[in-house]
């Protein structure tokens, strides 16, 4: 560890990460509940799973809930017997993001000086990634906190307490299995197959009781199928080009949280985002020539070739990369690290955190509350169909469904009427995620779909909302 040039106070580090963790609790709820959609259907695992059946009750036919891994789900049903409202579950979720700057604080105070280690955790605690999702129901916080907790037991030769936690951590997020080698890296370099065992059985039989509950239940897993859609087939995604889209769009993700708002998007981003990574490229070299098996290396590797082939890309992903990332600076920023922390915090408070506190959340109201309120008004039965069926049916308050596959309006017609749609939503200009852009195969299904909704012999537009680019029609 290096000497500190920079002496700290025990009270005043406390009274800084205190505030840290107040600024993340003040920016909370920072989306509606449902925006992304996934946070309503981990509410909704969250309310399923006390009752022995883990289904989407709020979808025709309650299809099982495949798509939601339930570790999140689980550590939130407890809010359940509380209370109904959405408000506790939310609350919950910000005040564990809250305690990210703390752990992040402690981890790195085995790693480095006070002064460093406090100025990483203001930097967590005031990204406007972080703070962009306080409070949603997203799994990121949840993961965060697990994952650090299984690094630093793991790091303390406790490898049963971090078994137990990397089981968690898949459970959260089937991502978490590419964090499993740095929990058995050391061991398994000095041939210690026991603690090897201990780290890694319990997250592996998690990880396969899940996928073979997925299968019976499903036919398959659904990270698999996801993966299977984007590279499989004649309509395949170029890995190549998947690469290059998620390194652009994770590099001015990450420089754009030290930029003004204006270039926070733009080429100015992306180059001080390749900078920032760069550094962190020589920081993992300095690392694993010091010790090869070095946990968070490993982690950072790991997640690193994940994302880089995953088909989707969303800021949020960064949050529990974050750590690992700022350490890595750390380490390849050597004795100027405390310097250049210190000149983006600065930034990114003044350019981005500072300007928005206070300020109500751009997405505080559905975007299509016009047409949740004309769909709410006409309350014929049947069921609604939409790209984003979970968000829509719950706003709409119908039962819902997805744009079902079909190669034709006539087949397309018939399934929606075989689940009984009475309506169908179209969202224009939907941003789903997806690295490939408009030539995802994904995006070419959704494409295909809202093109046969123009065939006027099946379906009749009823209503349209310009300013929310979205129209409602109904099968004939």
């Amino acid at each position: 560890m290096r000497r500190s040039l920079i002496a700290v106070p025990p009270q005043l580090t406390a009274v800084l990460l205190g505030a840290g963790s107040l600024l993340i609790l003040a920016f909370a709820p920072a989306q509606y509940l449902g925006r992304q959609q996934d946070d309503l259907m981990y509410l909704l695992a969250a309310k399923a799973l006390p009752t022995g059946r883990y289904e989407l009750i709020t979808a025709v036919g309650h299809p099982p809930l495949t798509s939601t891994a339930p570790g999140w789900p689980l550590l939130m049903a407890p809010l359940g017997f509380l209370t109904d409202a959405p408000g506790i579950f939310q609350a919950f979720a910000a005040l564990l993001l809250a305690a990210g700057p703390w752990l992040l604080w402690a981890w790195l105070r085995r790693r480095t000086e006070n002064a460093t280690a406090l100025l990483a955790a203001l930097i967590l605690a005031s990204s406007p990634l972080l703070l962009s999702q306080s409070g949603t129901l997203m799994p990121e916080a949840a993961y965060l906190i697990v994952f650090l907790a299984a690094l630093m037991a793991s790091e303390s030769d406790r490898r049963a307490i971090a078994g137990g936690l990397g089981a968690l951590l898949v459970l959260v997020r089937p991502a978490g299995l590419s964090a499993l080698p740095a929990l058995a890296a050391e061991p398994a370099l000095k041939r210690r197959w026991a603690d090897v065992a201990r780290a890694l059985t319990p997250a592996l039989i998690a990880a396969a009781v899940w996928s073979a509950w997925s299968m019976k239940r499903s036919g398959g897993v659904q990270e698999a199928g996801e993966l299977a859609l984007a590279y499989g087939g004649g309509a395949s995604m170029s890995p190549f080009h998947v690469m290059l889209s998620n390194a652009r769009f994770f590099s001015a993700s990450l420089g754009g949280c030290f930029l003004p708002p204006l270039h926070a998007d733009g080429t100015g981003a992306v180059l001080l985002g390749a900078v920032l990574l760069l550094t962190v490229s020589l920081g993992i070299a300095r690392a694993l020539r010091r010790k090869t098996s070095d946990p968070a290396a490993s982690a950072l590797l790991g997640a690193v070739a994940m994302h880089a082939l995953w088909t989707w890309q969303y800021e949020r992903y960064l949050i529990p990369l974050l750590p690992l990332l700022l350490w890595a600076m750390i380490e390849g920023l050597g004795a100027a690290a405390p310097r250049v922390l210190a000149a983006l915090l600065a930034a990114q408070l003044g350019f981005q955190t500072l300007p928005r506190l206070g300020r109500p959340s751009p997405w505080a109201e559905p975007e299509l509350s016009r047409t949740y309120a004309w769909l709410q008004s006409h309350p014929a039965p049947g069921a609604l169909a939409s790209a984003l069926p979970v968000r829509d049916g719950w706003y709409a308050q119908r039962p819902c469904l997805p744009l079902p596959d079909a190669e034709d309006a006539a087949d397309f017609a018939a399934k929606l009427k075989g689940a009984r749609a009475r309506f169908i939503l179209r969202q224009d200009g939907l941003d789903i995620g997806l690295s490939a852009g408009k030539s995802a195969p994904l995006q070419r299904l959704l494409d295909r779909a809202y093109g046969q909704l123009d065939d006027a012999k099946r379906f009749r537009k009823i209503h349209e909302e310009p300013a929310e680019r979205a129209s409602v029609y109904e099968p004939l």
